[in-house]
């Protein structure tokens, strides 16, 4: 925990005016003083006490049991840096004890004779239920105070204190008890609880605003008095004002504008009555922006308004060809014409400079078969004519190159258009 605060500061999270609420059961005096030396702003603590005896040489009694000194004494280091669960332990294992030895002296106990963690059909303890009502009814003073079960199963001696500090941005301030917190009598200590309706009255406020419907409106405009204002933010600002007791004034911005800033920095409408200081409050349909928000403070939004339009949903229809949506009916003319060409320079080649066949072959290099293996080559599937001049293999694998770019795009392209669905506004 402190090592997070620490971070938190050391990267200027936090500022002057931050308050830190900290609840936590194992933070000692060391961990709270450290708190304190390391936070920027004010700091609250809220942590389990236990009560120590005022007479020092019983310190270390509780009943017929006695404990060592070094948990016992509270300025001891051991006791001081010792965590809350060892301590629940230590008294858990001592009502436990408790109630085993008043089971022996009641002779009341049952046989463990027949337990075994070995043979899996061992019969269950017949005092389990015994001993469980036993330690429910027993009570024990260790440690944490009194340990007990109440009748929802909890422990009804627990206290808690609350610490606290001032805000400020020195490091190193001093903490103070503010509180404290138990079953029998509640809270005390310096904290009350105030009341928001009794702490404004009497106060007047000047409210600034800009005439919006239906947030704010004009309901009475009589020559020689005051205008009365309705709208849904004006039903806000009564409830407010009768809620917490104060007066208002309010009256429309000079010049009816919701406030940007001017060339010389300073704003004008709502915002600029409220950078200086000539109205308490703006109320209006107002945007909170970036900038409106470095000058002036807002309170959290009541409203959401936007704007949409309704469009009715286009109906489905089956294209045949909606294999050819991927490319424009351009880029498929240019692929086509590619392949015409590709198969005449082919054609031509081998008609300058005819391949060496085989003896017995019966394939030839017509413009038919040229054609026919530049397409199949293109489209994966290979071709039946041997080309064996070295004009025309180069021809052919830059061809091929050409081929698996087109056929990678087009399939990418497909897989896109057959799963995402395009959304064609009909609005122009």
């Amino acid at each position: 925990l402190v090592c997070f605060l620490f971070q938190v500061v050391e990267t200027n999270l936090v500022a002057f005016d931050c308050h830190w609420i900290i609840i936590n059961e194992e933070i000692n005096d060391v961990d709270v003083q450290e708190l304190v030396r390391r936070s920027i702003g004010r700091l609250t603590i809220i942590r389990q006490t236990f009560p120590v005896p005022q007479n020092i040489s019983q310190r270390c009694f509780r009943g017929n049991h006695r404990i060592s000194s070094t948990l016992c004494d509270p300025k001891d280091p051991f006791a001081q840096n010792m965590e809350i669960s060892n301590l629940y332990i230590y008294d858990t294992v001592l009502l436990l004890a408790n109630a085993f030895h008043k089971k022996l002296e009641d002779r009341k106990w049952h046989s463990m004779a027949s337990l075994s963690c070995i043979r899996k059909n061992s019969k269950p303890w017949q005092g389990g239920r015994s001993m469980l009502e036993t330690i429910k009814k027993g009570g024990v003073s260790g440690l944490t105070g009194e340990l007990e079960f109440g009748e929802n199963g909890g422990n009804p001696n627990v206290h808690f204190e609350i610490l606290g500090t001032n805000y400020g941005e020195e490091l190193g301030r001093g903490v103070r008890k503010l509180g404290c917190w138990n079953p029998v009598t509640g809270l005390n200590g310096s904290l009350t609880d105030k009341k928001l309706e009794n702490n404004m009255r009497g106060v007047v406020l000047r409210v600034v605003t800009v005439l919006e419907e239906p947030f704010v409106m004009v309901s009475e405009n009589v020559l020689g008095k005051p205008k009365k204002y309705q709208g849904f933010s004006i039903d806000v600002l009564d409830a407010l004002s009768n809620y917490l007791g104060f007066n208002y004034e309010i009256y429309v911005a000079p010049d009816h504008k919701y406030g940007s800033p001017q060339e010389d920095g300073t704003w004008n409408g709502l915002v600029g009555e409220l950078v200086f200081k000539r109205a308490d409050i703006g109320i209006s349909a107002l945007t909170i922006t970036p900038d409106r928000e470095n000058v002036v403070d807002f309170t959290t939004r009541y409203m959401d308004y936007s704007v949409g339009v309704l469009l009715r949903r286009a109906e489905k229809t089956v294209d045949m060809f909606a294999c050819l949506a991927p490319f424009d009916l351009s880029l498929w003319a240019c692929i086509a014409g590619t392949v015409l060409l590709v198969g005449l320079l082919v054609y031509l080649l081998n008609w300058l400079n005819p391949p060496r066949l085989q003896m017995g072959s019966m394939t030839s290099t017509t413009l038919y078969n040229s054609m026919w293996f530049v397409y199949g080559s293109f489209v994966q599937q290979g071709g039946e004519v041997p080309y064996t001049t070295l004009a025309t293999r180069m021809m052919m694998g830059a061809w091929w190159l050409f081929a698996l770019i087109v056929i990678s795009s087009y399939t990418a392209n497909l897989a896109a258009f057959l799963t995402i669905t395009r959304i064609e506004s009909s609005i122009q």
